[in-house]
């Protein structure tokens, strides 16, 4: 991804101002792709010819002037021209102070970061306007916002949605500590950005499958997938056991997979990071294992889509009497689903909240 100011591009011939947008009025967001959050946004900018969009790629389209964009979630990223694409947690100094238009991650610790990192590679002029669903922010991400600009304020809500605007950043902000953050589990060193799910700790399901470490392990023959990887604890734990094999560790989350990668660099582990949606990176038939604690959301929403694609996905690349190794919570109905579309299926465990099985590819 380009880490320079100097991947903005022009969006036109000459540049034009961003500055209070209506942009359901204009021809650059049909009906069918108006969102309210995206019109509030671009509604209640300052003027500006340089822009950034942080997670809301719909937006780069209504944009004017100047504009940079990036995307957490590599399938957004087919909403970015390349030429823009801008990572803020790994760029350098900025020259210019562009306004910032980002979406409200549902992780205080994500804003937490990501003001953080805006807050060094801003300038003294940077506004950010922030937006989201009413029902989905809370008086703490003011909180959170006030450690690091002295000027936080909100919007007028409008259509169930809401922005608060940031600016005006501390000379001394509050900090309450450094991303990526560190721990401890079992012996290895874990390191998450603040958008991972549990950031650098272990939940409770992925807790249970790592109980069953050992029986995984002996799958493996040869190569292994953490689908989903997250902060890579699992990746970790299968290429301490197994330095021989071949581990993988896929997520849709670019902060996943840095911190994947940055937990495999902690522990001098061999860890393929694929920053991608599923397993498009992996060959047909070509694991021994799948291991993983599928998602039911995305944001904010709940979404069964993406789990499904992802136990497609495995048995596309497991090979014949490979296993899949998957944690769900027990209202979830995968248990009958890989058995139908994977193969024989046994429950392993199962307490108050999570059942972890294996599926023997057909």
């Amino acid at each position: 991804m380009l880490t320079l100011p100097s991947a903005f591009i022009d969006s036109s011939e000459q540049h034009r101002q961003v500055g209070p947008l209506p942009i359901w009025e204009t021809a650059t967001m049909d009906a069918a792709t108006r969102d309210p959050v995206d019109e509030l946004i671009a509604a209640e900018s300052p003027h500006t010819d340089s822009v950034w969009v942080l997670g809301r790629p719909s937006l780069v389209h209504v944009a004017e002037g100047r504009v940079a964009a990036w995307a957490d979630d590599c399938r957004d990223l087919a909403d970015i021209p390349e030429a823009i694409r801008l990572n803020p947690l790994t760029a350098g100094d900025v020259s210019d102070s562009p306004v910032v238009w980002m979406s409200l991650p549902a992780s205080l610790d994500e804003l937490d970061e990501l003001l953080g990192t805006l807050w060094r590679i801003l300038g003294p002029d940077a506004h950010i306007v922030a937006g989201g669903r009413i029902k989905h922010m809370s008086r703490s991400m003011n909180d959170v916002a006030a450690r690091w600009f002295n000027e936080v304020h909100a919007s007028l809500g409008v259509r169930k949605a809401r922005v608060l605007h940031f600016s005006s950043p501390r000379q001394r902000p509050a900090i309450t500590g450094t991303w990526p953050r560190t721990n401890t589990v079992n012996g290895l060193t874990i390191r998450a950005h603040g958008g991972v799910f549990h950031t650098a700790g272990v939940d409770a399901g992925t807790s249970l499958l790592l109980d069953y470490l050992d029986a995984i392990a002996a799958d493996v023959h040869s190569d292994a997938v953490d689908l989903g990887c997250g902060n890579g604890v699992i990746s970790a734990h299968l290429a301490r056991l197994l330095p021989q094999a071949t581990i993988h560790a896929t997520d849709v989350s670019w902060q996943a997979v840095d911190s994947t990668r940055l937990t495999a660099q902690a522990n001098q582990l061999n860890i393929v990071t694929h920053w991608c949606d599923g397993l498009v990176d992996v060959p047909h038939e070509s694991v021994d294992v799948v291991v993983t604690n599928p998602p039911f959301h995305r944001g904010t929403a709940q979404d069964h889509a993406p789990t499904l694609a992802m136990l497609a996905d495995a048995a596309r690349v497991l090979r014949p009497g490979g296993t899949l190794w998957c944690v769900y919570n027990n209202h979830l109905p995968w248990a009958s689903h890989v058995r139908r579309t994977i193969g024989p299926t046994r429950q392993v465990v199962r307490n108050r909240r999570y059942t972890v099985i294996r599926t023997v590819r057909r």
